[in-house]
């Protein structure tokens, strides 16, 4: 019987954001087992679910942002068993779009080329805190080179991030109801390159803020595609997630 394939948009917020790479594919195994879905297990002495995940999330940050490539041993209905698999996931993890693979298809990695990463500050002073961020932004884009240590147990390393950075954009404005705390807001968003070395937001915010500017209070992985003029075009839905948001619009 010929197995299909099938490659899926999904979200890990609140306490599922502290799942680590490590048993992430356990969860999804147990979900799928729940559910009696045939996907298709690898061969040897220990078989595995054929899952793949093609960039593994950083424990604590929050996404709505993550893919996967599930092979089922036998033909599923997509709209009817990916909506019974989602409900079997732990709350916080939720499948929001689906792509059937064609044979010849590109490897999942390859349609994820640059992720589109948002912070944010919920603070009275956003206005001034962005404009010290956009002030940044353009320098780093400006600059040939920006190196910043990241700390490791195994030793401290000099990363130079700027490679890795294709845009940037620094909106404040009024609370709309998704911020973790009420009043103005400061919201950072950036695309980054998924290939060479790995640049994460505390990297970038470490080129961006040298110490002086505080820890965002939430760090979000929206989606993962290719980088346009406008942000960044959705590897699964090809619609694009914009770069700026419409925040400064909002205090007006």
């Amino acid at each position: 019987m010929q197995q299909q394939r099938i490659r899926i948009r999904w979200t890990k917020t609140g306490r599922t954001r502290f799942v680590s790479a490590r048993d992430l594919s356990s969860v999804w195994e147990r979900a799928l087992r729940r559910v009696d879905l045939p996907i298709a297990y690898s061969e040897g002495f220990t078989p595995h679910a054929k899952v793949s995940f093609p960039d593994a999330l950083s424990v604590g940050y929050v996404s709505t942002g993550e893919y996967a490539e599930l092979t089922f041993a036998a033909p599923i209905v997509p709209d009817r068993d990916l909506a019974r698999l989602s409900a079997t996931l732990p709350e916080g993890m939720d499948i929001t779009t689906y792509l059937d693979v064609p044979d010849g298809a590109p490897k999942l990695a390859r349609m994820l080329r640059a992720t589109l990463w948002e912070q944010e500050w919920p603070t009275a002073d956003a206005a001034e805190l962005a404009a010290l961020l956009r002030q940044r932004s353009d320098e780093l884009l400006a600059a040939e080179h920006a190196e910043v240590v990241r700390h490791r147990p195994d030793g401290d390393r000099t990363i130079d991030v700027r490679p890795a950075v294709l845009a940037i954009a620094v909106s404040h404005g009024a609370d709309d109801g998704g911020s973790t705390a009420s009043g103005a807001r400061t919201v950072l968003r950036a695309v980054l390159r998924n290939d060479g070395p790995t640049v994460r937001p505390h990297d970038l915010l470490a080129a961006l803020g040298r110490n002086d500017v505080a820890d965002p209070v939430t760090t979000r992985r929206v989606a993962q595609g290719e980088h346009v003029p406008d942000g960044l075009r959705e590897a699964l839905s090809g619609q694009v997630e914009p770069l700026v948001l419409d925040v400064d619009a909002e205090a007006a």
